[in-house]
């Protein structure tokens, strides 16, 4: 059951993105995550971190390809791809803004460089937090996205909006997650 379109905020930071490159926010709606088809339920209706669930998945490590960062104060925003170590090929498209803020300066050393998904530097440290989704998606891919995953067509793409929290509810990161199909 489709329950609304999503509004600017549940899609930020992907909104940010699109307002920064003008082009429009996919076409997209909320829907309930019992409504989403196999495998994608399975990888996005959760409260734990999408790479160890995509590793798991795909049975290989995720490396990250930056496409756009930016950082302004504590927030530091990029556009990535979750890409399968062995061949390269993307899994996910993210848009993620993270509250440098809330990690020591090592750490913020190297999410900054760029060169690991935030999920697996958080567990690779044994930093503890939650994911809270704000809502699970069914988009159509814009011509960007459907690129990035090298799509020719028409798909239905599956996603979430979700947040990461560390201990005492902080805010470490605010994130939209699409899935290859």
């Amino acid at each position: 059951m489709i329950a609304a379109e999503p509004s600017a905020d549940l899609l930020f930071p992907l909104s940010h993105f699109c307002r920064a490159s003008a082009h429009p926010l996919p076409a997209c709606e909320v829907i309930d995550g019992a409504a989403m088809p196999e495998p994608f339920r399975t990888l996005l209706v959760h409260h734990g971190d999408m790479t160890s669930r995509l590793e798991e998945f795909h049975r290989a490590p995720m490396t990250l390809r930056v496409l756009h960062r930016e950082t302004g104060g504590d927030a530091y925003r990029r556009e990535v791809l979750l890409c399968k170590a062995d061949d390269g090929s993307p899994v996910e498209y993210g848009a993620i803004e993270i509250n440098l803020a809330a990690f020591d300066e090592p750490l913020r050393a190297e999410i900054l460089e760029g060169r690991q998904p935030l999920g697996g530097l958080l567990n690779r440290r044994g930093i503890r937090y939650r994911s809270e989704p704000r809502g699970f998606l069914k988009l159509a891919p814009d011509s960007a996205m459907g690129a990035h995953f090298g799509l020719a067509g028409s798909h239905t793409l599956y996603g979430r909006s979700n947040v990461l929290l560390g201990d005492g509810g902080r805010v470490l990161a605010r994130i939209v997650e699409v899935l290859r199909p």
